[in-house]
Parts: structure tokens; C-alpha cells; sequence
């Protein structure tokens, strides 16, 4: 039987609910420079949820959703290429795919964000869905990348993980899917970039929104011709281990047992 959602059937969906934990990939459509598409988070956070939901699998049931591809990316509007819901109709988007998985029978949510814009949002979703709607739910939010962190600062300086478009979500794709890197335009770049974009300032603790600031810039934050596959795929395999770990560390944390 099949661990993808939209390829099971009603019935086995019955039967596998109460005792699985569901994970809803949320990433966005949106600009990523010249040399990567638009897919970028959506093609990334999908392999990082359905590979690390394969892995679990071996140990405990894990079901994912299709990716909900629209995301919060109002901030890339400058740029073409950007499909973002407001940050209202996001979460209410959200929140409902995630009441349709507890209509369902699931009872263990996970929320695995693969775009930094669906980071807050997210984690009010979560809030909310618990704790004011009074959902019967456990429910995890999280950044594929920041749940693998700590693992991937031996391949990657920290400072541009995530980033955007930059040297991790380059290298990430050559790994992934090289046929849509677009090579000739990553040769032709420099390290003359408009670091962060001007969503950190450098102030601890808080980041800050500044109008204009993205107009600005180039919509990359740090050298992409940087990027090697080497560190994409061991990065990659880096980040479906700790998501899977996440996965059956969640799943048997007792919540709702």
C-alpha cells in the first residue's frame, strides 16, 4: 500500500489514520533568481517529506498529503514568477487541510515548512488548532532545515541555511533535480549579493521588515555559484535522516496514546 495520500483509497485511509502520523509539506511558488525555478521549495520539501516518510515507514506508519505548493511570498512580488496566498488565506488553507486530515482519522499532525515565509504562520496554525479550536490533535511544525541544522554545518556554512536561492538551495537542487538548474546563468554569478535581502539586520533576536528592501536586491542571498552536487546530496542525505528520526521520534513521543 502506498504512503502518498492522493494515491490510497478511502478505505485504506479509514483503516491507517488512528494509528499513523500524517505530514502536510507546505512550501510556495515563487521566484529563485535566474538560475532555479519557481518550484524550488515545493520540489524540495516534497522529496524531503516523501523520502524521509519512506525511511519511517520502516518503524512506525507515516502517511504525506500532496504538498500545498501556494505559500506565504508576498515579499518576492518585485520579482516575476511569485503565486502567494495572503498570510490569512494561508493559514485558514492550512488549518483546513488539517481539519480534513483529523476528519479522516488522524490524530498525529506534522506540518514540514520548506519556505522561511510559512515559518509563522505555521506555527500559529499549530497553536491555534490545539488550543483554540480544541482540535483531538498533536500537532508538530517545523523547517525541514532547521530540524537537520546542527547535522548540516559540517558540509555548509550555517550562516546561509536557508537563505534563498543561494548556495544551499542550489546545491540542494543540483542534487535533486540538476535538469532545471539553470547552469549557464549560475556561472555568470558573483558574490556581489544583497546579503539577507534585508529581513536581518544583525539584530539579535529580532528580524526586521523593511519596505523596499527586496527591490533592492538581486532575490538571492548569498553566491549560488558556490554550490557543489557534492554538498547537495550530502546534504540531502543528511536531511531525510533527521526528518525521518523527526518523523518516528514524533510518532512515538506518546502524544494522544
Amino acid at each position: 500500500m502506498s504512503f502518498l495520500f492522493e494515491e490510497m483509497t478511502r478505505e485504506e485511509i479509514r483503516e491507517v489514520a488512528p494509528s499513523a502520523t500524517a505530514v502536510l509539506p507546505t512550501a510556495a511558488i515563487e521566484q529563485h533568481g535566474p538560475h532555479l525555478p519557481v518550484c524550488t521549495d515545493t520540489v524540495l520539501c516534497g522529496t524531503v517529506a516523501r523520502e524521509g516518510a519512506a525511511r519511517a515507514n520502516e518503524h512506525v506508519p507515516v502517511v504525506v498529503a500532496p504538498t500545498l505548493q501556494f505559500g506565504n511570498s508576498h515579499h518576492h512580488h518585485p520579482f516575476p514568477g511569485v503565486l502567494s496566498f495572503r498570510t490569512t488565506t494561508f493559514v485558514k488553507a492550512v488549518t483546513d487541510v488539517l481539519d480534513g486530515l483529523v476528519r479522516s482519522g488522524f490524530k498525529r499532525l506534522v506540518v514540514l515548512n520548506g519556505h522561511g515565509g510559512n515559518s509563522n504562520p505555521n506555527g500559529l496554525v499549530g497553536q491555534d488548532f490545539v488550543n483554540r479550536l480544541g482540535n483531538p490533535a498533536a500537532v508538530a511544525t517545523g523547517d525541514y532545515w532547521n530540524i537537520a541544522r546542527d547535522a548540516l554545518t559540517g558540509v555548509m556554512p550555517s550562516k546561509v541555511i536557508p537563505g534563498h536561492a543561494g548556495r544551499f538551495e542550489a546545491a540542494m537542487m543540483m542534487a535533486v533535480r540538476p535538469d532545471l538548474v539553470n547552469r549557464e546563468a549560475l556561472g555568470a554569478m558573483s558574490g556581489d549579493v544583497h546579503d539577507d535581502a534585508g529581513l536581518d539586520v544583525g539584530l539579535s533576536g529580532a528580524v526586521v521588515q523593511v519596505h523596499g528592501e527586496w527591490q533592492a536586491g538581486v532575490g538571492y542571498t548569498d553566491n549560488p555559484a558556490e554550490a557543489t552536487v557534492e554538498e547537495g546530496r550530502a546534504m540531502l542525505e543528511i536531511i531525510i535522516g533527521k526528518v525521518s528520526d523527526f518523523f518516528v521520534a514524533f510518532h512515538r513521543s506518546g502524544h494522544l496514546d
